[in-house]
């Protein structure tokens, strides 16, 4: 007991040394403040709101609206879009009317007609909507994870309705009726100050920039009435945002920072004619400015380890380039060169063959902005467009995606030149993400191994993702759900869920709170190097060092291009120790030969193969497991609040340290694999790898034709 207290008191004064004493002191004045029974919110603010109403109508401000004309858009995208894609696009808004709202750019869900806006639609449990914003959320657990009812305030819908309308000519009317009520009908059911839908100032940004798109290009044509709504819902939203900007500043500063400065600049860029609205607009672009340059990092890696992330934080900027553009200005270079360098980093990462990127970090779902019939997956939409706006160069061939480009730039811009990326082994050293390309680049490995530089990560370093034939055979297992059961939020972040090796049953860094981590993973690149046959990384990281025993985990991965790797784990520390080498596969049938301890998948591009060994060559037994509910494993959440099972293959060891583990992984051919003390060789088909092991790391490798 004395000494859970002492480590409790140790993780405490962990947590405010990695806040810092600004950020420590003004999140316990924020919580306090919050939650307290003095937290008044409902009065308006700036004498905003009624008063508003009294300013001229909305022709002035909606002048100002930044898109493309739809029909236009429309016409010169229409043949780049499967008929089938855009029928889809017209039966998601057509459900849409009465409340069944896609949500996550997955799933559907009945929201009810009128919508219920407080209500859970799978648990069908209800947030308060009376209470004031800070304490709507907290202590209303029944109600399931408010995400599910924030995405319905962020009226995903709204895009769909107004994009169908400029495909669909004749169904505008009915699209524009229906959007304009359920605008009206929010804006009465949840006045400022109250309910979950206030809770958070990206999501009020969120459904501000959803509301413009729609303003713009459906309502501003057949109901002009509702733009004196929409202009007081804009002036309202950004004070409440500047109000409470100090939280995203000093306690996250992450995505939600650039989304609510992003709100803050574009009110300001509509509204010039009103004061507070011209400071709203310098703020706003001050903060994307330093914002471009502190998250997003030299390599172009984003401050939030995950890709989803990052692509919501490249549509805040790519909004941000819209409206400095309506009103006549250029966008900052700041801005500019963040996105620059974000492409590079993400094609690097990209699967050619559908746009996808490994499913790494956190995915809670979010898309500031739905501009194409894509998957929500497809990066190539956000790639295009912003490559289009940095370089005047188009990245893909004509295709779906490129309806997105033509709503932020317009329909010419989709004439710019082609100049394909080349995608090929490459890392970016300043955050530690490595890319080993084959020589078809829809085979690849991503690897992980640099020391954290901010707190926001899941437990996942050393983590493995294998791509073959364009199949993400090997996988990063997701998100999930954020806010439901907390099982299933710890088992998707921490580290026995991701491909790595957890020690002693412990995480890497410790899941402190829900979106806390504490004592963050330092590691090492150890060696980086390509031929023309295989290319080799290493690194090491420290995570399990400050317990006993001292462990430091290095991993090798080897890869002989295209249908081999071959992943060497080293566990090096004193005393006895109990190991678990873990690898999630994707959404393939498959079999497990529990006598030579091999794991199959049986994939579209033919089998691949799983099997991990000791030091020896001999198969470890393991053990495969596919939607374990008690407790999780063997899942994979590639859509926020979407979980499907797919095999587990683990292997369990316990014995004094050193350790050494080696998985080959392989694709068409069973792989032969022959040891001699420290020498390794592996055959695949006509093809082999020869290399050395020495000290739990590979050397010395060479790839030839089989013998």
């Amino acid at each position: 007991m004395a000494n859970d207290s002492l480590q409790s008191l140790r993780n405490l004064g962990q947590e405010l040394y990695e806040l810092g004493p600004k950020g420590a002191a003004f999140r316990v004045v924020w919580e306090i403040t919050r939650r307290g029974p003095f937290n008044t919110t409902s009065s308006l603010p700036y004498g905003i709101g009624r008063a508003s109403s009294k300013q001229p109508s909305a022709d002035g401000w909606m002048a100002h609206l930044p898109f493309h004309d739809p029909l236009s858009v429309a016409n010169g995208v229409r043949d780049r879009i499967a008929p089938s894609a855009l029928q889809k696009l017209l039966t998601t808004a057509d459900r849409a009317l009465p409340g069944e709202i896609e949500c996550f750019g997955r799933w559907p869900a009945n929201f009810g007609e009128p919508i219920k806006w407080h209500r859970n639609p799978l648990t069908h449990e209800t947030w308060p909507a009376a209470v004031p914003w800070g304490r709507a959320v907290a202590g209303h657990d029944r109600a399931g994870d408010v995400k599910l009812c924030w995405e319905v305030g962020r009226f995903p819908h709204a895009y769909h309705m107004a994009r169908c309308a400029a495909f669909f000519p004749e169904t505008a009317p009915r699209f524009a009726r229906a959007l304009a009520r359920q605008i009206r009908d929010f804006h009465i059911e949840n006045p400022y100050g109250y309910g979950i839908h206030w809770a958070s100032g990206q999501e009020v940004a969120f459904r501000l920039l959803a509301w413009l798109f729609g303003a713009d290009t459906l309502l501003a044509r057949s109901d002009a009435e509702v733009g004196v709504l929409l202009r007081d819902a804009l002036l309202i939203g950004a004070a409440h945002i500047e109000k409470n900007l100090n939280y995203a500043r000093l306690a996250v500063y992450n995505n939600h920072l650039l989304s609510e400065a992003l709100a803050l600049f574009a009110v300001g860029a509509l509204l010039p004619d009103v004061p507070v609205a011209r400071g709203w607009r310098d703020l706003g672009r001050t903060i994307l400015d330093e914002e471009s340059e502190a998250q997003f990092y030299s390599d172009g890696a984003y401050i939030q380890q995950s890709h989803n992330y990052h692509r919501v934080a490249i549509h805040d900027l790519l909004w941000a380039c819209l409206f400095a553009k309506s009103m006549g200005d250029r966008p900052s270079s700041a801005w500019v060169e963040a996105l620059s360098r974000s492409i590079s980093f993400l094609v690097a990462h990209q699967n050619p063959d559908d746009g996808r990127l490994p499913n790494y970090g956190s995915n809670d779902g979010s898309m500031p902005g739905i501009f194409s019939t894509c998957d929500f997956s497809d990066f190539r939409p956000s790639l295009q467009t912003a490559n289009l706006l940095v370089h005047g160069r188009r990245l893909y061939e004509p295709g779906p995606w490129d309806e997105m480009a033509a709503w932020f730039l317009g329909p010419a811009m989709l004439d710019a030149p082609l100049e394909p990326p080349r995608r090929r082994t490459v890392s970016f050293t300043h955050t530690g993400y490595h890319v080993l390309r084959g020589r078809d680049d829809s085979s690849f490995t991503t690897f992980r191994c640099g020391t954290l530089l901010d707190r926001f990560s899941q437990i996942d370093m050393l983590h493995v993702d294998v791509w073959w034939r364009g199949l993400n055979v090997l996988t990063d297992p997701g998100s999930y759900l954020y806010n439901d059961r907390p099982e299933w939020h710890r088992h998707f972040m921490r580290t026995d869920c991701h491909n790595t090796v957890a020690v002693d049953g412990l995480d890497q860094m410790l899941h402190f709170r829900q979106f806390k981590v504490l004592y963050r993973t330092h590691a090492r690149l150890l060696q980086f190097e390509e031929s023309a046959d295989v290319a080799l990384c290493a690194g090491e990281h420290y995570g399990y060092r400050r317990h006993p025993g001292g462990c430091v985990h290095r991993r090798s991965v080897l890869f002989l291009k295209d249908d081999l790797w071959v992943v060497v784990d080293h566990i090096a520390g004193s005393g006895q120790h109990a190991m678990r080498l873990h690898w999630l596969a994707g959404d393939f049938p498959h079999t497990y030969d529990g006598d030579i301890s091999r794991l199959t998948l049986q994939t579209d591009a033919g089998p691949f193969f799983i099997q991990a060994l000791d030091e020896r060559g001999a198969p470890l037994p393991a053990t495969v497991v596919a939607g374990q509910e008690h407790p999780p494993r063997g899942w994979l959440s590639c859509y926020y609040g979407e979980k499907i099972a797919v095999p587990s293959f683990a292997v369990h060891v316990a014995q004094v340290l050193p350790a050494t583990f080696v998985s080959v992984l392989s694709g068409q051919h069973q792989p032969m694999v022959d040891v001699n003390g420290e020498d390794w060789s592996i055959a695949v088909g006509e093809r082999r790898v020869n290399f050395r092991i020495i000290d739990g790391r590979v050397s010395q490798p060479s790839g030839a034709a089989a013998s």
